[in-house]
């Protein structure tokens, strides 16, 4: 048995911190994460493509954004897509999934609205059965997949759970929305449990594994981490020799895009170069890179200004996205900075005014709009 695991598309995801031409791109991303599972299930030998949960970001979409990665899947008719509420896209009376449910599905995208186990196919005379646990609300207090355990299939059959949730809390609290049991792979004699619901891929045992999202959506730093972090993009290939069998489960990349955040302090003009030496680094492929750059410490006038041309203008340039914080970088003007700008008269009183007001931290808006201006100036 060989499938594909997925979660987390969610398709109709508005990204409203970028330009809408940008956004536009990113949303596009998304919709074509189906066609590249689909290639992906091709390419193994894999019949099925599990989408745990999550596949829409909300419930009020179109019915062209409902229907166009269904369409995607249609094209792929050697494998079949077994679709799971999650909480962005929960099951609800007259929700999304009944809004599906009236269109005119493929016959290879099956739509799991409530739980039980259900035939999806034999695997060389053994049964295989997916017990999925879609939600039917945004936050459960009980666990879902509580079922799994007491829920009958025939002696041998290969079980396959499919859920949405957290073993632990996201926050430092503790506390798990929809909250699903560790365990449950062993308790439920499931040969593997795909789960979505967190965006980075994880695996918690052998039989258990969180996907990730196929299409990055946010830029992440690891506790202790310095320097970049690449999030997400990645599917799950699985293998199931048999019903007892450990899975082999083979992290691939799919992304069309790389999220990559970067922190750099600079302390001197020269280290502009090393920057953006470091931001071309980040792939083979700029225009694949959507980056968050925070910037601080000091630089002169005129390190500001090729800061301007390298960083901001080329770099930015070159990659697909960039969202750069600069609030951290403090103007230092050096005696030549000033001279490039007058050496005496009216022009040079009102640059030597400015940099006192620049390098006067007691009124902070005040010594921002004064460097400002001597930028401009």
């Amino acid at each position: 048995m060989r499938l594909i695991h997925s979660s987390d598309l969610q398709i109709g995801k508005v990204f409203i911190y970028f330009e809408p031409e940008v956004a536009a791109l990113l949303q596009d991303a998304r919709q074509a994460a189906v066609r590249s599972l689909g290639d992906l299930a091709m390419k193994h030998g894999a019949s099925t493509v599990l989408l745990a949960g999550d596949i829409y970001d909300k419930q009020q979409l179109s019915l062209q954004t409902l229907a166009k990665p269904i369409e995607g899947m249609r094209q792929f008719s050697k494998v079949n897509w077994h679709l799971m509420p999650g909480n962005h896209d929960h099951m609800r009376e007259n929700g999304l999934w009944d809004r599906l449910l009236r269109t005119n599905l493929p016959e290879n995208v099956h739509l799991h609205t409530s739980p039980g186990a259900v035939k999806i196919m034999d695997d060389d005379g053994r049964p295989v059965f997916l017990l999925p646990a879609p939600l039917p609300h945004i936050a459960n207090v009980d666990d879902l997949t509580a079922y799994m355990d007491k829920e009958v299939t025939p002696d041998g059959a290969i079980r396959i759970g499919m859920a949405h949730g957290s073993i632990q809390g996201f926050g430092s609290d503790g506390e798990a929305s929809n909250y699903i049991e560790a365990t449950r792979a062993v308790s439920a004699r499931l040969a593997y449990l795909a789960m979505g619901d967190w965006h980075r891929q994880l695996q918690i045992n052998d039989r258990l594994w969180y996907s990730g999202t196929p299409e990055p959506d946010m830029f992440k730093r690891p506790a202790g981490s310095s320097g970049t972090l690449c999030n997400g993009g990645t599917a799950l290939f699985v293998d199931i020799a048999g019903a007892n069998a450990t899975p082999i489960v083979i992290p691939i990349e799919v992304g069309r895009y790389r999220w990559h955040q970067v922190m750099k302090t600079l302390t001197e003009d020269s280290q502009i170069d090393l920057l953006e030496a470091d931001l071309r680094a980040l792939d083979s492929d700029l225009s694949r890179v959507v980056l968050d750059l925070q910037v601080a410490g000091t630089l002169s006038l005129s390190g500001r200004k090729r800061f301007e041309e390298r960083i901001v203008q080329g770099i930015g340039a070159a990659v697909c996205a960039i969202r750069w914080q600069d609030a951290g970088l403090v103007l230092e003007p050096t005696e030549a900075d000033m001279d490039d700008i007058d050496r005496a008269g009216f022009v040079r009183v009102a640059a030597d005014r400015l940099k006192v007001m620049a390098d006067d931290h007691s009124e902070p808006e005040r010594a921002r709009l004064a460097s400002l201006a001597l930028r401009r100036l």
